[in-house]
């Protein structure tokens, strides 16, 4: 089988991109062919298929200027790019998939790749990373507080709220985009959604998505043995460094705890706020580590005590509580979104009300007092990891799901 991966970044940039390689390599090992549409930019991989690739587009540098030639080049490909409707017309021309398979391409590659898959009578999937075609700011988040006005079908509170940035011109695109999708019939037009979560796929059908399109299937981490041998004296979060995922919270539960050694592993727009957060707080065992290459990354988990994962926004299938649960390491995280699908409270860790500060400390002084706990919890983690995060098990269904649309065809 010849698989088209449509994804906008071609290099490891955040979990939708780390899905769509894993998923690549994964369908390469079984002998299927695997064909990239990405856009162009100077991170990308090596791609055979580079040739076809969409020009590249800096939306931060044009809303920063101030001209209407930059506003109307933001809005135009925003919402229709009549270059990536046409590469992907001739890259299907030249190399026949017979799947399409799509990931995160709003703004830069747009719902206009649909017309020539449809053309050519491909089957489309859209395997949905976030809440963008119900939700125009594509986090549930207004003002940093989670926000459902939109649902169903109600765009304007975006730009009346001013959703997106703050700003009431990338709020207007966000809402035009958003209604561009529902006038050009976009949830009747993909064959089959998939849903990481059930709590993403409830949403979906909140919002008039017709159920029998949706699939849940969770996604997957690779299966080698990330269990340690030796259990360090620390607990970690890693992850991106934002307020949506409430590392305050977590400084803050460490500090009033006032024992155990937390390190916080990556980077964002929050990290110089809460580096100054925790030196005020009077904590001594916080440590900020910055953005980690995988490998060591890897190897900092395996000798974890346990991860905590304090979001205040709706999670779908966080990829550090898979990585996590895969290490054998238990689990604190809040109880929002997708997340009470993963973390089974008292059973492969112990999930607390999403913002409450006392309750998160009190989990946490739970695990660090108890290594037998930390390793019962642990061990039920990874029995889950291997029945339902596998590569074996995703295999199976997303074969299942590519082959019903063909035969459907």
């Amino acid at each position: 089988m010849r698989i088209l991966q449509i994804q906008t970044y071609h290099y490891r940039r955040g979990g939708d991109s780390t899905y769509m390689f894993n998923l690549s390599r994964l369908l390469e090992s079984k002998g299927h062919e695997v064909v990239h549409f990405a856009m162009r930019h100077p991170d990308n991989l090596p791609s055979p298929y580079a040739d076809y690739f969409v020009s590249g587009i800096d939306f931060p540098d044009l809303l920063g200027r101030p001209t209407p030639s930059a506003a109307l080049r933001v809005l135009g490909r925003s919402i229709y790019s009549g270059e990536a409707r046409e590469k992907i017309a001739r890259l299907v021309a030249d190399t026949k998939p017979d799947i399409a398979h799509i990931h995160n391409i709003h703004a830069h590659i747009t719902t206009s790749i649909l017309r020539p898959l449809e053309r050519a009578g491909i089957p489309i999937v859209w395997t949905l990373h976030d809440y963008k075609l119900v939700c125009p700011n594509s986090d549930l988040l207004s003002g940093g507080e989670i926000c459902e006005r939109c649902i169903p079908n109600r765009f304007h509170h975006v730009l009346l709220r001013r959703c997106k940035k703050g700003s009431l011109g990338a709020s207007l695109v966000a809402m035009l985009v958003a209604v561009h999708g529902r006038l050009t019939r976009v949830p009747s037009r993909v064959d089959r959604f998939i849903a990481p979560s059930r709590f993403l796929e409830g949403k979906l059908i909140e919002a008039g998505f017709d159920r029998d399109r949706i699939s849940w299937l969770p996604n997957f981490v690779d299966e080698a043995d990330r269990e340690g041998e030796q259990e360090g004296d620390y607990y970690i979060y890693f992850g991106r460094l934002s307020r949506e995922k409430g590392v305050d919270i977590l400084i803050r539960a460490a500090a009033l705890l006032g024992r155990g050694r937390l390190r916080i592993l990556g980077e964002g727009p929050e990290r110089a706020a809460l580096e100054r957060l925790a030196a005020g707080s009077g904590a001594e065992g916080i440590e900020f580590l910055g953005h980690r290459p995988e490998e060591e990354l890897a190897a900092i988990l395996r000798e974890a005590q346990f991860v905590v994962l304090p979001s205040r926004w709706y999670e779908n299938l966080p990829f550090s509580i898979m990585e996590a649960l895969a290490a054998g390491k238990p689990v604190v995280a809040s109880d929002i979104g997708g997340i009470p699908e993963m973390v089974d409270d008292g059973v492969n860790g112990f999930l607390f009300p999403a913002g409450d500060v006392d309750a998160l400390a009190r989990r946490i002084a739970d695990l660090l007092d108890s290594p037998d706990l930390r390793r019962e919890l642990g061990r039920h983690g990874r029995e889950k990891a291997r029945e339902l995060y596998n590569a074996d098990y995703h295999y199976g269904k997303i074969i299942e799901i590519y082959r019903g649309l063909l035969e459907r065809k």
